[in-house]
């Protein structure tokens, strides 16, 4: 691989001060402020437990009004909803897709936030930020390598307005979503709700912009701890990493029929195989209901509220839980997400919970050959239609 970075490389880096700018003094905590942030990360490995590059494609469309770091030009896909990425990227391995930061206060409170992706580019986020690196990139430049990227960042001076009870809701007005877009289901908690500074360009109101969390979403290249290799009838799992998996499933999914497996904990520096064809096939909606109990109880053991990790969920399961393939999806250590997300918060919050699952594609032997007969087949383009693509 070409001068990856790797996980070790990463912490090294924000051990050593390059990737975060820290504040010259600690800020000061304050009672009562919690902060929940979930989100993923989506990688793609072969048979032999190597990365594959070329996931920049969006698998969830996004609303309109989500920032882009590419400078705004016309085009005409925007009105359909297109707001990604439209400079052409290279050497894409990890996909960071939807984090959504939540704010607990008891009062009204003004707050910095400041996130930062080492090793990736944020690539989009909503509502708008008040200062980003690297500076938003011009859509006509050419491919942009992704291995150029050290790190970016966004930072975002806002307002928290409190959850109200009474009413059921925040004070906030956020932009209209239609019925069945996924962005709606990450506002279904009782988090307070953000509002930005007032400003007058580019686009806003007077008023600012309003939203029940922070959203933001990138592309990396980096590999995480977890690989996995097939065989025709086994799946090897190897955690490289000093820390555990705090949990871990293997899904694989067919046309109306699924099978999962628990893998529980999985320790630094582990290796382990099981049979692919030990679990027994289910209907798939059986499956589905199952491993979303399982996923559900173990995003809460990490911090999550449980309507947040419904949220999660509702999000996720269509990629997660349908799509056909086999994945393990896995919740990552809190001093990983950290090394690749430092996250800087002013006051302090006395609680902070941060939890990102990732979400591993496995092509498995018997996928690449039908890849390979796909290749070759006459209706190749409807075959390639029917699979989808990263």
């Amino acid at each position: 691989m070409f001068l990856k970075h790797t996980l070790f490389s990463l912490l090294l880096m924000v051990a050593n001060g390059l990737g975060v700018e820290l504040r010259a003094q600690a800020p000061e905590t304050r009672p009562g402020f919690e902060v929940h942030e979930w989100g993923t990360f989506t990688s793609m490995q072969g048979s032999d437990g190597l990365a594959l590059e070329g996931l920049q494609h969006e698998e969830e469309r996004l609303p309109g009004f989500v920032y882009s770091r590419t400078e705004v030009r016309d085009c005409p896909l925007r009105e359909f909803g297109y707001k990604g990425l439209e400079v052409p990227v290279e050497r894409v391995t990890q996909k960071m897709e939807t984090p959504v930061i939540y704010f607990y206060a008891n009062e009204p409170l003004d707050v910095r936030v400041r996130v930062d992706f080492v090793g990736g580019l944020i690539s989009q986020w909503y509502p708008v930020v008040d200062r980003l690196g690297p500076p938003e990139l011009v859509a006509d430049q050419g491919p942009l390598d992704l291995r150029t990227i050290e790190r970016s960042f966004l930072e975002w001076d806002l307002g928290i307005l409190p959850f109200d009870a009474e009413t059921g809701r925040a004070p906030v007005m956020p932009p209209g979503v239609n019925h069945d877009d996924p962005w709606r289901f990450a506002r279904e908690t009782k988090a307070a709700g953000v509002r930005t500074k007032p400003r007058t360009e580019p686009r806003m109101g007077p008023n600012g912009e309003e939203e029940n969390f922070l959203f933001y979403r990138g592309l990396g290249t980096f590999e995480l701890p977890l690989h996995a290799a097939t065989t025709d009838d086994r799946l090897m799992l190897r955690n490289t990493g000093d820390l555990d998996l705090p949990v871990a499933f293997a899904l694989e999914m067919d046309k109306k029929r699924a099978r999962f497996r628990p893998l529980g904990r999985v320790a630094g520096h582990s290796e382990s195989s099981l049979g692919l064809e030990d679990q027994p096939w289910q209907f798939d909606e059986v499956v589905v209901e199952e491993l979303s109990k399982a996923l559900l109880a173990r995003l809460v053991d990490q911090g999550l509220f449980l309507d947040e990790a419904q949220a999660m969920l509702k999000t996720w399961s269509r990629s997660w839980l349908r799509s056909l393939g086999t994945r393990v999806i896995y919740i990552l250590p809190r001093p990983t997400v950290d090394a690749l997300l430092p996250l800087q918060i002013e006051p302090r919050p006395e609680t902070l919970v941060r939890v990102l699952v990732g979400r591993l594609e496995i092509v498995t032997r018997a996928m690449e050959r039908r890849l390979e007969a796909d290749l070759r087949a006459a209706d190749y383009l409807v075959r390639t239609a029917v699979r989808g693509r990263f």
